[in-house]
């Protein structure tokens, strides 16, 4: 909850295959804000099952809801024609606007939804992200690219694993245009016309909506393609930038079959101990002990990812502790 009394509901999406990371990403998010109320999309039928059996333990209960692909498409029936068309990826990108207004006009209605990305950990209270919104009718998180970064300008301004819409008719005109846009394309290669996903969409909405609002706090969606802009610090309490550090994105680290842990992005040149020691060894060693656990009682691996692999081999390697 922000100063404004604004209780956000986060949502999120994953399926059994990136299910450990999904599930640490949510107790993070309970660690610092234990009163959160998180709606997550089960992209398959295993994911679904496991959520069901957290939604029975203390740790979950009144704070987990689940919303599958098939309540998705009985609400928007076009999303079935979408499905037959798209690689799973694709299909996965197409129905976030979808849950996006499921989690708006879910009952009883939040006065505000927050979506984030299940490769995602919190190191402290999103209502520091919240206090800076406002009343904002949507806010988005500018990717902050730097001069080593530059190039990956073509996959938009902003970053759609983070999103915030205050529920109003601004916000969820918004949400409903998004979806129709991602309905008629959601393209996989990022193209000249700035689309990619559903996240080059972003790219009109502070023209094309009254309030939206773009975040300036450094430690907010701090990721591999940003973090050597700017300066981190601490051991236990990190900063950006001397402002608290609340949540990283770990796009782009994979697991590999050997257990070794990588990441595509060519970043951590900066500060580079300090990065891995901090950031990214507590974050595997979290992933791998929720992996073993749904290994042991479920025989579901959870740390690869929702996404194909690219082909492209890994330029930083973790070790997991």
């Amino acid at each position: 909850m922000n100063a404004d009394g604004d209780t956000a509901l986060f949502c999120t999406s994953f399926d059994s295959a990136y299910l450990a990371r999904g599930l640490v990403m949510l107790r993070s998010l309970w660690r610092h804000a234990p009163a959160a109320k998180v709606l997550v999309l089960a992209l398959d039928g295993p994911c679904e099952d496991v959520l069901r059996e957290c939604i029975l333990t203390a740790e979950c209960a009144g704070r987990l809801s689940i919303v599958t692909p098939t309540m998705l498409m009985t609400a928007n029936p076009v999303l079935a024609q979408a499905r037959d068309g798209r690689s799973p990826w694709a299909f996965y990108a197409t129905l976030k606007p979808a849950l996006v207004l499921f989690a708006l006009e879910s009952h009883p209605r939040p006065s505000s939804v927050f979506f984030i990305d299940a490769d995602t950990w919190f190191f402290d209270t999103p209502a520091l992200l919240l206090d800076e919104i406002g009343t904002a009718s949507i806010a988005v998180s500018p990717h902050r690219f730097h001069a080593a970064t530059a190039h990956l300008a073509m996959y938009g301004l902003y970053n759609a694993g983070c999103i915030y819409w205050r529920n109003h008719d601004t916000a969820r005109r918004a949400v409903a245009a998004w979806r129709d846009d991602c309905l008629g394309s959601c393209p996989e290669v990022a193209g000249s016309d700035g689309r990619f996903m559903n996240q080059g969409y972003l790219n009109l909405w502070p023209a094309r909506y009254p309030g939206v609002h773009v975040i300036s706090h450094p430690g907010c969606n701090l990721a591999p393609w940003n973090i050597d802009g700017h300066h981190v610090a601490g051991e236990a309490s990190l900063t950006v930038d001397g402002s608290p550090l609340v949540f990283y994105h770990f796009h782009g680290l994979v697991r590999d079959a050997a257990g070794t842990w990588g990441s595509h992005f060519p970043h951590l040149s900066r500060q580079p101990e300090l990065a891995r020691r901090v950031i990214y060894q507590p974050y595997i060693a979290a992933v791998e002990k929720e992996r073993a656990r749904l290994l042991k009682a479920h025989g579901i691996d959870g740390a690869s990812s929702v996404r194909p692999a690219s082909g492209s081999r890994a330029v930083l390697r973790f070790r997991a502790v």
